[in-house]
């Protein structure tokens, strides 16, 4: 023994350095234990026999040298401790491929190499839960429908669900003996699939419906891993993203597939956890717990599980994993928890951004699908698609057939998703943190938009301006501006009473920042237009709000007259117009805006204008229930009406012409002078010269006259005796002969009002 003397705070501190004595530490842990196996070599043996889909495990191959093999497939997965290992990508004598029948092994024995080194979390789990039920089941079929509508391609698409056969076996392929060898190549073989390129959107989609329904048939004909393998060639479809922009709409059609798939396999199972006694079935009752599940069906169901993990890929692996995560609970109450749990930390093996953000959200739309209740695995995922994000740019940007905003907007709908099923959990007080770590992301146009698309409209509406002000300081480079803008309006539309409750100050402060924004977008008319249709309906909110519309209106117009753009804009002109039409109470307002007849001028075109002024006069026609005098209405309409008019001709059939006939006789009959006579009998003057072509009203024209007469009569208290010449002079005039019986009947209508003398 020596000694280190030291000085530490005026301290003499000794420090001895002792002998190791193994043979003491020998005896005080007991003795080791000889093993004959290396820590790192599979314990799964060879075998060469073959088996049946459901053939439930043989007791020698669950016992092996004295230790048994557990019976849960997904428990002690070293997965669960290292999200990026892979049990199938250790050496292949751990590989249950490599054995006979994955369903007689195994096949998650594999080596834990410890967890990925990970940066801090962005977002924390918090105690804190909204009290809301949740999220509906179908709210993904709302998603569905938009996103297949929305991401289509001109391009040509290859149909390719195989693989490179160099990444399946590699070198150490050759160290198998022969016969797993073949076995091998022969299920790589029945894995891929169908090698097809140069097709259009159209077929792609009908080549993937025919791989799916070659699914069903496969399993109504017993052909289960028939089934299987075609399954998992559908999920190898989602590995190719050479067309981005389609990606989403390819991503809905397959895992619909694979949704049924794992319906039907839990039917499956379902069925055969039936108890028969004597000559009666009872079926499994539908809130069956673990204990009511008969061993053989535990078998099959872990026999399923074994088959699955035996995927040699990682994408297909997860996918179908997932299509069966329903089927834990034939084995484990809440063992479902743990699968999505692990699921997420997989998932960070995915390179591609695009891919992995559409795995996470297939797996928070299955966790919603099993267990709407359950989120704890929605925060280490969201954190993981936070984490990735700026890896979406830097891919973008390298893209060459598509701009980096567009290669943005087709991650949106996972993470419209992925946010929607969070937010729907957290408390108001965790979505301030959230959208505080949101805007510390740079360029974060995409989380904003999962934001303002997921969030309540009460939150959104509460905090607009910092929204906002995070809006105007994204990079359009990065995504688009408008696309933010558009969602925002939506947002904020989507409950009318909320918005309303918004002080006027707020909304027209409001609406210059967004407005400012929306006019720089020059050059970008589509672009434009699509958020001057929402945010012209959050103007219209507010009642008597001329001026804002004016001025909005006067903008619209000023982008659309240079170059006759409005020929392109129809369609949202129409839906501007509806917006107008549905937010007014009394449409007569709308003349007393000066831009809404040069609005209407945009419609220019024939069939365009006419339609355009239908609805005008056909909301005026149902909304109307007092008479109207406004000189500014009376010419607006009348103008409106002389469009109309003038649109028929030769070719205009009988319906048509009773059609626009209506409308303006429900126009003549709504204008009332009151007493005014000589103004009202000017009206009908100017009426007849406008509308001279169409029969139905000049005699609607005479009977107005008629009744005006009866009433001057009334006031001057002329009888009887001198009303009957002026109505023969009247029904004997070239103009109403046409019109003899129906003017003859008013007349004598209106004859009983006139008092006898």
């Amino acid at each position: 023994h020596y000694f280190i003397q030291s000085n530490l705070s005026m301290t003499e501190l000794k420090w001895p350095i002792t002998v190791k004595s193994y043979v003491k530490e020998k005896l005080t842990h007991g003795r080791l234990t000889k093993t004959n196996t290396h820590p790192l070599q599979g314990v799964i043996q060879y075998q060469d026999t073959q088996a049946e889909e459901e053939q439930p495990e043989s007791e020698t191959s669950r016992k092996r040298g004295g230790s048994e093999i557990l019976g849960d497939p997904l428990r002690d997965d070293p997965l669960m401790s290292d999200p990026l290992s892979d049990p199938l990508s250790d050496p292949l004598s751990s590989d249950p491929l490599s054995v006979g029948d994955p369903l007689s092994s195994n096949p998650l024995m594999s080596v834990p190499l410890g967890p990925a080194p990970r940066s801090k979390p962005l977002l924390s789990a918090s105690k804190s839960r909204r009290m809301s039920p949740p999220p509906p089941v179908d709210l993904w079929l709302e998603r569905r429908g938009n996103i297949l509508s929305k991401f289509t391609t001109s391009e040509k698409l290859t149909l390719s669900s195989g693989s490179n056969k160099q990444d399946r076996g590699g070198g150490a392929s050759s160290t198998l003996p022969e016969k797993v060898r073949d076995r091998l190549e022969q299920l790589d073989e029945m894995e891929d699939g169908p090698n097809l390129s140069n097709l259009t959107q159209a077929e792609y989609t009908r080549k993937m419906d025919e791989m799916g329904k070659c699914l069903y048939e496969a399993w109504g004909s017993e052909q289960r891993v028939k089934a299987l393998k075609l399954a998992i060639q559908l999920s190898k479809l989602l590995l190719d993203t050479s067309t981005p922009q389609f990606y989403p709409s390819k991503f809905v059609m397959i895992t619909d597939i694979l949704v049924k798939f794992g319906g039907l396999v839990y039917a499956r199972l379902k069925e055969k956890s039936a108890v028969v006694q004597g000559h009666v079935t009872i079926p499994l009752r539908s809130d069956f717990t673990p204990e009511d599940v008969p061993e053989s069906a535990k078998e099959t169901a872990s026999n399923w599980f074994y088959k699955i993990a035996s995927i040699r890929e990682l994408l297909p692996r997860l996918y179908l994993k997932l299509s069966i995560i329903k089927c834990n609970k034939f084995l484990s109450f809440d063992q479902h928890r743990t699968v999505l749990s692990q699921t997420c930390l997989e998932a960070r093996g995915i390179g591609d951004p695009l891919v992995a953000n559409y795995m996470r959200c297939y797996i928070s739309r299955m966790g919603a699908l099993t267990d709407p209740l359950f989120d704890n695995y929605l925060h280490p995922l969201l954190n993981d698609a936070l984490f990735i994000y700026p890896q979406i740019l830097v891919r973008g940007r390298k893209l060459k057939d598509i701009p980096v905003s567009g290669y943005c907007i087709t991650f949106t709908p996972a993470y419209d998703w992925l946010m929607s099923c969070l937010a729907h959990h957290l408390a108001p007080e965790d979505l301030d943190n959230l959208i505080a770590q949101v805007a510390e992301i740079k360029n974060n146009g995409i989380l904003l938009n999962a934001i303002l698309s997921s969030l309540p409209q009460q939150y959104v509406s509460d905090h607009v301006f910092g929204l906002v002000d995070q809006i105007v300081q994204c990079q359009e480079t990065a995504f688009p501006v408008f696309y933010l803008l558009k969602n925002l309006g939506e947002k904020l539309t989507s409950n009318v009473t909320s918005c309303e409750n918004m002080s006027s100050r707020d909304r027209k402060k409001l609406l210059k920042i967004v407005w400012s924004q929306l006019s720089s977008l020059e050059g970008k008319i589509d672009e434009y237009m699509e958020c001057a249709v929402t945010w012209l309906h959050f103007i219209c909110l507010e009642q008597n709000n001329t001026k804002d519309l004016d001025i909005v209106l006067d903008d619209i117009i000023k982008h659309l007259l240079p170059a006759r753009t409005f020929e392109a804009c129809y369609p949202t002109l129409d839906k501007m117009l509806a917006i107008l039409l549905s937010s007014q109470d009394d449409i007569t307002q709308l003349f007393s805006l000066s831009k809404f007849l040069p609005f209407l001028d945009l419609f220019q075109k024939e069939s365009v204008k006419v339609d355009a002024c239908k609805a005008v006069l056909a909301a005026f026609q149902k909304k109307n229930v007092s008479k109207t005098s406004s000189a500014v209405a009376v010419s607006g309409f009348i103008y409106i009406g002389k469009a109309l008019h003038n649109s028929v001709n030769a070719l205009t059939n009988e319906d048509q012409k009773r059609d626009i006939s209506d409308l303006i006789n429900s126009f003549i009959s709504s204008v009332s002078y009151d007493k005014n006579f000589e103004e009202q009998l000017g009206f009908y003057v100017e009426c007849r010269a406008a509308f001279s072509n169409l029969d139905s009203i000049l005699a609607s024209l005479v009977q107005c006259v008629c009744n005006l007469a009866i009433d001057t009569l009334n006031i001057v208290k002329v009888g009887r005796e001198k009303t009957f010449p002026l109505s023969e002079y009247l029904m004997l005039q070239p103009e109403t002969v046409s019109g003899f019986d129906s003017i003859n009947d008013s007349l004598f209508v209106s004859l009983r009002r006139v008092p006898r003398c």
